[in-house]
């Protein structure tokens, strides 16, 4: 069991809507919910029923074995239920959800509906067939009515009982209906009455026999974060508008089936005010020396230093990184970095993969796990509830990359056994910038239309990582997605994955909804900024070092967008980006989609990218040294804006692909091997552009 902090934080106001005060039911203070069991009886169709003899955890005609594991009847100070000791845990001791249960299966005949679809309402019904309410601690309907109905989203609940008495939230489990294993649902209001009273909301969730802990908690926490456009971290769909082109895995209180850590993220703390009550800081760290720092750092600004970061599911410490030079029109972005140290050191049982106690699925490490949030920082307003799916993206540790399906469909073996395509990863393929994550579902024009959807996503089940063969069910969750000591310290201009900003593109199943235009984030702006991992303490704190100006490039990269820029950065002798020694910097067009329709094709290869335009904004000054290349590939085009400059030193390389260009505005400068430059400009690989 972890041992958490008592928070006690008010919203900001009282007459805006504020996120903090929850959508339709409030974050804080305590709740118990009622919860039904039903089965049906299929005396009419016998043939229909999906589970005629029940499960091992849930047999036919019985309540199911782990009835009072859901929830805590009373406040414990540390919770025993699986669903309390969560909400114990995510929230810091700020939220407790409590529950009891009608102390009889509710059974419904197939022979009295109408239809088996009515999930709420036909277990309603059929529980007032059954006599009096009792629950199995003997709770009455005052111990469920802490809240009064109605509560606005965004604006304050009122803890007080309704007059008459109304169930704060009413929660049906269904073993065998149509409503499949692991699905759910719920809403604001009511079935109409439930043992002589109604409901302020209510839930519905299939259960072959397991406890359905991942749909339950997911269609909850919607009550207090808001509606279909919320779902992230593993939790959405492809219907759903959202922020990216691949729906996207990872961890929040709205994660659900293809969840990687079953935690809530630092997002989710943040917007429902689930703070630590010690913290002078809503997002903080500590010193090396202990002492508490604002973790919501502009390192642009001067935010930077060295900073430990403690597990964070116990002390809530997190950094929340501005991603700087993104303008006002176009969605801002955040990284965020946590501190998992999983449940192998925090004893929190949801701090590990989804899937893990599987053999085949790499188990969660201590370590870094981080994310870019694109938009979604607005707490207070009219607007709150605004915005699209997938606000939050995973930052793997292991990088980004361009991936090919290899064209045959085999087995694969981890978790459930079936048929995939086995995809193909290669170091040569690396693409930090709009490269493919561990943690979505890649998508590839399969039907050749010269289109993509949803579709046509695979799963990154086995994968043939550099002629090795990995049947790990990689996006659920691996080992290799967290920033370790061992494995990968830091996050850089020029590491994979990158510091830099992503590109967003607002789109549903099928189609780019704002057509590539503002405020999607169509340009990655390099920035300088880095963090390090530096030592990983006794106690699970870790040390990183934030920095800016951290511009030297120190291995080969390969950069792929519609538009790179690199703005004036204060790095050594105010160089903005140093190629070091013998690497590489690649601008190469991605063969990740960055668009959901075909933006070229040539020599049979159809692509959904754009050729990358790489762009030195005035001031910026890059310097290539000795046996160091700067290389152009695949039609991108480098443009040096009027007071930018590239120095070439003595046998450093320029190579230019020959549909390829460096293009000199004005007084934009490229000092080199002269002999070498005329030759380009011959080639009309180098030209100038008067300003």
């Amino acid at each position: 069991m972890c041992v958490t902090a008592q928070p006690v934080v008010s919203p900001d106001s009282t007459n805006i809507p504020n996120s903090e005060n929850g959508w339709y039911l409030s974050p804080h203070g305590t709740i118990r919910i009622l919860v039904l069991f039903a089965e049906v009886d299929y005396d009419v169709h016998p043939d229909l029923d999906p589970g005629p003899g029940g499960g091992v955890n849930w047999p036919k005609g019985q309540l199911p074995n782990w009835k009072d594991n859901l929830f805590d009847p009373f406040a414990l100070d540390q919770p025993k239920a699986m669903v309390s000791q969560y909400y114990h845990e995510m929230s810091l001791g700020n939220f407790t959800v409590l529950g009891d249960y009608v102390d009889r299966l509710i059974v419904v005949k197939e022979s009295e509906q109408k239809n088996l679809r009515d999930y709420s309402g036909m277990a309603w019904s059929n529980a007032n067939k059954t006599g009096e309410f009792h629950t199995a601690r003997n709770l009455s309907i005052a111990d469920f009515d802490q809240w009064r109905d109605g509560g606005r989203p965004g604006m304050p609940k009122v803890n007080e009982p309704d007059e008459p008495h109304s169930f704060d939230h009413v929660m049906v489990i269904l073993r065998n209906s149509p409503l499949p294993d692991g699905n759910g649902s719920t809403d604001a209001g009511s079935s109409g009455s439930l043992f002589g009273y109604p409901s302020d909301t209510q839930s519905r969730f299939g259960a072959s026999s397991e406890l359905p802990f991942g749909i339950l908690k997911h269609e909850f926490n919607h009550l207090l974060l808001g509606g279909n456009n919320f779902h992230s971290g593993g939790g959405n769909a492809p219907n759903f508008t959202s922020y990216f082109i691949p729906l996207q895995g990872g961890w929040s209180m709205m994660g659900a089936a293809n969840s990687s850590l079953l935690t809530a993220c630092a997002w989710d703390r943040d917007r429902l005010g689930w703070y630590t009550k010690e913290a002078a800081n809503k997002i903080h760290a500590v010193d090396p020396a202990g002492h508490e720092l604002n973790g919501d750092i502009d390192p642009l600004s001067g935010d930077t230093g060295f900073y430990v970061l403690r597990d964070f599911v116990t002390t809530g410490d997190a950094l929340h990184i501005r991603m700087p030079f993104i303008p006002e029109d176009e969605h801002p972005q955040w990284l965020w970095l946590e501190n998992h140290q999983t449940e192998s050191r925090n004893h929190c049982t949801t701090d590990r993969f989804h899937f893990e106690e599987n053999p085949c699925v790499k188990k969660a490490v201590p370590g870094i796990y981080a994310a870019m949030q694109v938009d979604r920082a607005n707490k207070t307003g009219t607007n709150i509830y605004g915005g699209y799916a997938d606000y939050l993206r995973p930052v793997g540790a292991n990088g980004n990359y361009d991936l090919f399906l290899r064209g045959d469909t085999i087995t694969f073996n981890c978790l459930w056994p079936g048929p995939t395509q086995p995809y193909f990863l290669r170091n040569a393929n690396a693409n930090p910038l709009t490269g493919s994550q561990d943690l979505e579902f890649p998508l590839t024009d399969r039907n050749n239309d010269g289109t993509i959807s949803r579709a046509e996503m695979f799963a990154r089940k086995v994968e043939i990582n550099n002629g090795t063969e990995m049947d790990e069910a990689i996006f659920l969750g691996n080992s290799r997605q967290a920033f370790t000591l061992q494995g990968n310290n830091k996050i850089g201009m020029g590491t994979n994955p990158s510091s830099a900003n992503m590109l967003s593109l607002v789109c549903d199943k099928t189609r780019e909804t704002l057509k590539a235009g503002k405020p999607n984030n169509r340009t990655v702006r390099l920035n300088g900024i880095s963090v390090e991992l530096l030592e990983q303490r006794a106690d699970g704190g870790i040390l990183v070092h934030v920095r800016t100006g951290d511009v030297r490039v120190d291995r080969d990269v390969r950069w792929c967008a519609d538009s790179i820029v690199l703005p004036q950065l204060a790095g050594p002798d105010g160089r903005s980006m140093i190629v070091a020694a013998k690497r590489t910097v690649l601008v190469d067009r991605s063969a990740t989609p960055t668009r959901m329709v075909a933006q070229g094709a040539e020599r049979g290869k159809t692509w959904f990218s754009p050729p990358t335009q790489f762009t030195l904004l005035p001031g910026a000054d890059v310097l290539v040294e000795k046996k160091a290349a700067l290389e152009l590939k695949n039609g991108s085009a480098l443009h040096v804006m009027p007071g930018a400059k590239i120095t070439l030193t003595k046998k450093a390389r320029l190579r230019i692909g020959n549909d390829c260009q460096v293009v000199l505005h004005g007084t934009g400068a490229l000092v080199g091997n002269e002999r070498c430059l005329r030759k380009l400009r011959k080639q009309g690989r180098l030209v100038n552009v008067a300003e």
